[in-house]
């Protein structure tokens, strides 16, 4: 139970989204659902919660994030659910489940959602956190591997980010790529074993690509001469890499080879990308992704590629090149003088609204000096003052708020005047 003082302040690892931060968060959510909307991908909203199987299969067992960071309960069905921790996971058992791989391929998908993860709180990462992502589902080739991520770098430059874009292949999951690779950096870390961390000495055998994240000194230093995914990839798998390359110069997108570049989910494969931010300091990832060309097998479907990312919002928020400034779309605020003026004031912001501007109005009393201070806040561009005068002429004072000038007009002609 929390502690007195505690009990209505919101759980540790969350905040509370208030103005004027949520127009930031509104705007730049915005825009990347219109950017991704721009090359055909679909808004998708999944359930906050999924069966946990969906992630221990789909995310991995033996993942960080299925062993220590996911909130999962048990319902009054005696069924294990959880909170979703991550997005590609969902959205692929909705494809499979409503059967949208019958159709069209690829499917192509967007989201804007809440995730949770019970990881410790640090500036821009939080318990409960919103990422902004696509998935393309039904395709393996090239193309749409540089598609998606370009998607990704124009909407960062867009929202004020100048991303780097870090670039790695890290095979398919057989004999001939990567489980051959994983045999040479298990041997090699059990041959350092008395080096690394206490940490990453477990994860030799569950999940060994996770000690190339690994942010401790002695584990970094054993990395530096680790055997590399690059060296060992099949002919198929160079070949996809090289293609993906080729295409992402035709489009100008500037990217550096990391080959100790892994991603943390267990159902990546092939390519796999990062886009870092300088301005975040160590935290410097905004978001990443890459292929998962089994995750649809493991969930129990057909084999069906597919590859697509996750954007951190707070985190792009923090490195936007530029404060936020986002405000409420409020075009006129109707400031009434005495008790006569405020039905009618009621009257005009409704109209205003109507015609698809934005009006706001005091609702609380406030005198003149009050109201014009409210007007400030609200970020309106103009105040229309009704007052006995006014009222009489059918008329109001239309003042700039910018400029300070102001001028009578009639009340009919304000829309008029005020559309921008």
């Amino acid at each position: 139970m929390p502690q007195q003082d505690d009990a209505f302040r919101a759980p540790r690892g969350t905040n509370d989204l208030l103005p004027p931060t949520s127009w930031d968060w509104y705007e730049v959510t915005r825009l990347a659902l219109d950017t991704f909307a721009r090359a055909g991908y679909a808004p998708v909203e999944t359930p906050t919660f999924e069966h946990t199987e969906v992630f221990e299969r789909g995310v991995g067992e033996a993942s960080e994030v299925v062993n220590k960071q996911m909130y999962t309960f048990t319902d009054l069905g005696g069924r294990s659910l959880t909170l979703r921790p991550e997005g590609t996971a969902p959205v692929m058992r909705a494809v499979l489940e409503h059967r949208l791989d019958k159709g069209a391929l690829p499917v192509k998908l967007a989201y804007g959602s809440s995730m949770y993860r019970q990881e410790r709180p640090q500036k821009g990462r939080y318990r409960q956190f919103f990422q902004l992502g696509v998935e393309a589902i039904g395709s393996d080739r090239p193309t749409l591997d540089a598609e998606v991520i370009e998607i990704g770098m124009r909407f960062l430059r867009s929202a004020g980010v100048a991303p780097r874009l870090l670039l790695n292949s890290i095979g398919h999951l057989d004999d001939s790529c990567r489980l051959g690779y994983l045999g040479s950096l298990v041997e090699y870390l059990k041959a350092n074993e008395s080096k690394l961390d206490k940490e990453d000495v477990g994860r030799i055998d569950s999940n060994p690509l996770r000690t190339f994240d690994s942010k401790q000194g002695g584990t970094l230093k054993v990395m530096e001469s680790a055997p590399l995914i690059t060296d060992h990839l099949c002919d198929d798998c160079k070949r996809h890499f090289e293609r993906v390359r080729d295409l992402l110069d035709k489009l100008n997108v500037e990217y550096e080879l990391e080959p100790r570049l892994v991603r943390g989910l267990d159902y990546y494969t092939r390519t796999a990308f990062e886009y870092v931010a300088g301005e975040l300091g160590a935290q410097n990832a905004v978001g990443g992704g890459g292929r998962y060309d089994g995750l649809a097998e493991a969930l129990g479907g057909d084999p069906l590629p597919g590859i697509g990312f996750a954007l951190g919002l707070d985190r792009i928020l923090l490195a936007r090149s530029h404060e936020g400034g986002s405000r409420a779309p409020i075009d006129v605020y109707v400031v009434a003088l005495g008790e006569a003026a405020v039905e009618a004031a009621l009257v005009l912001a409704s109209q205003i609204r109507t015609a698809g501007l934005g009006a706001d109005m005091d609702h609380a009393g406030r005198g003149m000096k009050g109201q014009m201070k409210d007007a400030d806040r609200s970020g309106a561009r103009f105040a229309a003052i009704i007052g006995d005068e006014e009222l009489a002429s059918n008329e109001v004072t239309l003042r700039d708020l910018a400029s300070g000038e102001q001028e009578r007009i009639p009340m009919e002609s304000l829309i008029a005047r005020v559309r921008p």
